[in-house]
């Protein structure tokens, strides 16, 4: 075999391995690629599902009325509600606005971050920044139930104890032009319009401040 012959061969060689070395590479990256893009794609399927989840228990503007047999009218406003899974009757309010009208035309009014809603029973525990709001007197606490029967039956199926009234507690101050009240709980009948306020502990007692003009 002649030495031109020999070189010929070896640089056949050589280029069939420069070419199989550079497909490999090439055929890696391009798999390596395609890997990725599906995983992304399945990362953004998942995003879309969790995100179409999310918008079938969320509503926006919730607005919601009801009254008792003595013609009071509840009025409950909120930004956002999100529908319990596991008993769709209750929903979780945000930026949450109240308005009682009771039958003699006397307002009351409450705001609060959040809520609980029982749209069956209109049962509402506002929570976090609780302010309520009755002609000259304001009342603030961390979180307010309230429970306003719209029907005699709607009352009896939920067994309600406590029927017409608004409970306000921890962190309460109650303030009326001359003077400020600090106490655990703070409770309006709406039907007597009777305030009741105490603390949990008996042994304590509730804080009055006096202002002096």
């Amino acid at each position: 075999m002649g030495k031109k012959t020999l070189i010929q061969i070896i640089l056949f060689t050589f280029l069939i391995v420069i070419t199989f070395l550079v497909f490999k590479v090439y055929y890696n990256i391009e798999n390596s690629d395609t890997l990725l893009n599906k995983e992304n794609q399945i990362e953004k399927n998942k995003e879309i599902k969790e995100i179409k989840k999310d918008e079938k228990n969320l509503i926006q503007n919730i607005s919601y009325t009801a009254n008792n047999n003595k013609g009071d009218i509840y009025l409950l406003l909120a930004e956002i509600g999100e529908i319990y899974l596991d008993n769709p009757d209750l929903m979780f309010l945000t930026k949450v606005d109240g308005k009682i009208t009771l039958k003699d035309g006397e307002i009351i009014t409450v705001n609060s971050d959040f809520a609980n809603f029982n749209t069956k029973t209109f049962e509402t525990t506002f929570i976090n920044n609780v302010i309520v709001k009755k002609s000259d007197e304001v009342v603030t606490g961390s979180e307010l139930y309230l429970v306003l029967e719209e029907k005699e039956n709607i009352a009896e199926e939920s067994n309600q104890k406590d029927k017409n009234l608004i409970r306000v507690s921890r962190n309460v101050f109650y303030t009326k032009p001359g003077y400020t009240l600090s106490a655990d709980i703070l409770e309006i009948d709406l039907i007597t319009k009777d305030i009741k306020i105490y603390m949990s502990d008996k042994y304590k007692k509730v804080i009055a401040t006096t202002e002096i003009e």
